[in-house]
Formats: C-alpha cells, structure tokens, sequence
C-alpha cells in the first residue's frame, strides 16, 4: 500500500517514534482498509433494492484525516444497470 518516498519516511518515522517495527505500522495502516473491504464484500445487495432496504443494509465508515466513505443509492442503481 505504501508507494511513495514520503511515505515510506513517515511510516518510518513513526515506527521509531513509538518503538516499533515499519511492518508493524503498514500492517495497522492497512487494517482499517480490510475491515471496510470485508464488511463491504460480505453486504448481501441484491440487484432491486428499493432506496429504503439499500440504507438499511450498507454501511458508513468514518476514517479520520479522510472522511465518511459511504455507498450512495445512485451509485448501486448505476452498477445494477451495467
């Protein structure tokens, strides 16, 4: 995940900051991604959900320094029609 030179001095940075390893930081920075990526995988979203029944099965993830990553309505009803 990690792909540039800055980064690679941050992650570095903060793994002597606090006393671990660069592993260790790209494995907790990565995390929060395979969270959301197996929740998401996991939703059973078949493809006529009404608006309602399509907020009642997604769901939101606040993740700081980034936003609110959330699935719209438009954007599955866009998918379903490819």
């Amino acid at each position: 995940m990690v792909t540039t030179k800055r980064e690679k001095l941050e992650i570095k940075k903060i793994a002597e900051s606090h006393g671990v390893t660069t592993e260790q930081v790209e494995e907790i920075i990565s995390s929060q991604y395979e969270f959301i990526r197996s929740v998401v995988t996991s939703l059973d979203l078949p493809r006529n959900l009404s608006e309602e029944e399509f907020h009642k099965r997604t769901k939101n993830f606040n993740i700081p320094s980034i936003g609110k990553l959330y699935a719209s309505y438009a954007a599955y009803k866009r998918i379903n029609k490819l």
